[in-house]
């Protein structure tokens, strides 16, 4: 079982008790310093890609992610190949014209 299975099988069994919050990814806030409220609500992995499902619809994918710690007061990923963050525009309807993403790379 690779890290992102563990991870997954961590955060299922904590559901719905994982600390919710504001993102940051490598240090860039999402958004505002916690001006956004995010709400972690299922996962499953795909190979070794962690993906994570928040209430808004967005969606949270990380490459060879490690050293995940997951409790009802820290959720952090410490370590990652790559992240993308989906998510719709708030306030527009869900559909694809309004779904953004953000991506960051791990590099030398």
């Amino acid at each position: 079982m690779n890290e992102a299975e563990q991870a997954a099988d961590r955060i299922r069994a904590s559901l719905p008790h994982v600390k919710s919050g504001t993102l940051r990814f490598w240090g860039q806030w999402f958004g505002r310093p916690h001006d956004n409220y995010h709400r972690l609500v299922g996962c499953d992995t795909d190979q070794n890609v962690l993906k994570l499902y928040f209430n808004e619809g967005e969606v949270l994918s990380v490459w060879a992610p490690a050293r995940v710690v997951v409790s009802p007061s820290n959720f952090k990923i410490s370590g990652a190949d790559r992240v993308r963050w989906k998510w719709f525009s708030y306030g527009k309807p869900k559909v694809p014209a309004n779904l953004y993403f953000e991506e960051f790379a791990k590099t030398s």
